[in-house]
């Protein structure tokens, strides 16, 4: 019978242990901005003038 290496973290414990909320500024720093990498894929997520959040490709 085997058991469960409890080394390796589950969807579920993962999913329980990440904030779902996360707070961007600090993300950002003083540039307004973070690129994110999905996929390969570089985005980039700023802060507008009028305080809204643009994602861009």
């Amino acid at each position: 019978m085997q058991t469960k290496d409890k080394s390796f973290p589950t969807k579920e414990t993962v999913l329980n242990e990440i904030p779902h909320v996360i707070d961007v500024k600090p993300l950002m720093g003083q540039l307004n901005y973070v690129d994110l990498l999905h996929e390969g894929e570089t985005y980039r997520l700023r802060i507008t003038k009028y305080r809204k959040l643009i994602l861009t490709k």
